[in-house]
């Protein structure tokens, strides 16, 4: 236990450690450190179960796309314009997982990413409360930075998919702004059909400015999970908000707490081992609109998601995940924002299982309307009441993959993705634009 404290707590005369240990946000540190030391000390004595997982993701990259939003381009991919034609070490995650008695677990999931802001970041710190139950109720708990239950697709080793390298639009930005910093409960009962339903809400913190990357930039595709000190660049091409007058930081940062007030979200899941899965959620960071702080603004955003996963025969699968919400910035004036976004998603994926082989396929639609305070843009409608669409668009991925030995997995993508964006219209280039990513993958699993 020592070893633990002195990790989280003592400044270390390794530069690498000193920026792991910075990058946890210190209250999580200190109520982790704290629990495990509350269960360490008064619970009964066990051996601990340390397990450690990764994962490495080679691949090369063919990008028939725009230059990318990470280079404040208009693309909608991580690769595009001159970031093209390359192989490179796409991601290195590592997750430690342990057992610190027979309720309580802790892990962590530490990754490096193409392009990722540091070289190593924290993605993930759990430390979960699992309960033995000896009848048909159910309780756990978990507390730290996690990701929100909305997901059907991603449940392999760092968040990542079994299905296809490139996430939903809906998962995507799951992965780059949704994460969140606090605690969750589910009750779950058993029945004896073998349904079970289950019952979950949660209360977090430093998710104010989530929205931003959906009002400035869109939907996006990628398959990159944000650490826990992130930041994104945001482009001012065409971009509405650059005539706001608005004094936002040419980057935002998705993890940050600016007013004070927590979030929270809740839902409801039924499920059936092996059978089907159907999960609903409402989730709201109850952000204060009117505040900001060093160019960071706080997005009220709100919305709703609903998934769907089915195993049909013949080793079939289907995945269906919708989301529908809004957010908006700035000073409120008679229910009427500076900036105020509605989005929309949906997808369905089916993936068929061939022994060693897999074959994936995934539709996506998705689109943004824009109200404003000040209706000046070329997409509204004059008054603040009628909607003029930001963007909408869909795509398609198609994914085969092949497990020549075990743990090693090999990958082949195309995925495209056609976007109408008004904005476009300002730089006098088609507001219509397809971008295709061809990719291949070599991917270990440890």
């Amino acid at each position: 236990m020592i070893v633990l404290v002195d990790l989280f707590f003592v400044k270390t005369k390794n530069n690498f450690f000193d920026n792991l240990i910075l990058s946890i946000p210190k209250w999580i540190s200190i109520g982790i450190v704290s629990l495990i030391f509350i269960v360490d000390t008064y619970a009964d004595p066990i051996h601990y179960d340390i397990n450690v997982h990764g994962l490495l993701d080679f691949r090369y990259i063919h990008a028939d796309a725009n230059r990318s939003w990470l280079d404040k381009g208009l693309g909608v991919y991580r690769y595009g314009g001159n970031d093209n034609n390359f192989f490179q070490v796409n991601e290195a995650a590592l997750v430690l997982q342990g057992r610190l008695n027979t309720a309580w677990t802790a892990s962590v999931t530490g990754k490096y990413a193409y392009r990722q802001g540091t070289a190593f970041g924290i993605s993930e710190g759990i430390l979960g409360f699992h309960p033995v139950s000896t009848n048909a109720w159910r309780f756990n708990a978990r507390m730290g930075a996690f990701m929100p239950p909305i997901s059907m697709e991603n449940n392999g080793t760092a968040w990542s998919s079994p299905y296809t390298l490139t996430n939903s639009a809906i998962n995507t930005w799951v992965g780059e702004e949704l994460k969140v910093f606090g605690g969750e409960a589910q009750v779950s009962y058993q029945f004896d059909s073998g349904f079970k339903v289950n019952a979950f809400g949660s209360g977090f913190v430093n998710n104010d400015t989530a929205g931003a990357l959906i009002s400035w930039r869109g939907w996006s595709f990628s398959n990159y999970v944000a650490t826990v000190n992130d930041s994104y660049p945001l482009t001012k091409l065409g971009n509405p908000f650059t005539r706001l007058g608005a004094n936002q930081a040419s980057y935002t940062k998705p993890f940050v707490e600016l007013d004070n007030r927590p979030g929270y979200y809740a839902g409801l899941s039924l499920e059936r081992l092996e059978s089907i899965k159907f999960r609903a959620l409402y989730y709201d960071n109850r952000a204060a609109t009117e505040v900001r702080s060093d160019g960071q603004y706080a997005w009220r955003t709100h919305f709703w998601s609903a998934g769907l996963k089915m195993d049909l025969p013949w080793q079939m699968t289907l995945i269906g995940e919708g989301m529908t919400g809004r957010t908006m910035t700035g000073q409120e004036v008679d229910g009427k924002y500076i900036a105020d976004n509605g989005f929309w998603s949906e997808s369905i994926l089916l993936s068929k299982a061939m022994g060693f082989h897999r074959v994936s396929v995934r539709y996506d639609n998705f689109g943004t309307d824009q109200k404003a305070l000040r209706p000046r843009f070329i997409n509204f409608k004059p008054g603040y009441g009628e909607v003029g669409f930001a963007e909408e668009g869909d795509a398609w991925t198609l994914n085969y993959n092949v497990t020549p030995f075990e743990h090693n997995q090999l990958n082949f993508e195309i995925s495209s993705v056609y976007k109408n964006r008004q904005e476009r219209v300002l730089l006098n280039i088609s507001p219509e634009q397809r971008e295709t990513l061809y990719q291949c993958s070599y991917r270990i699993f440890f």
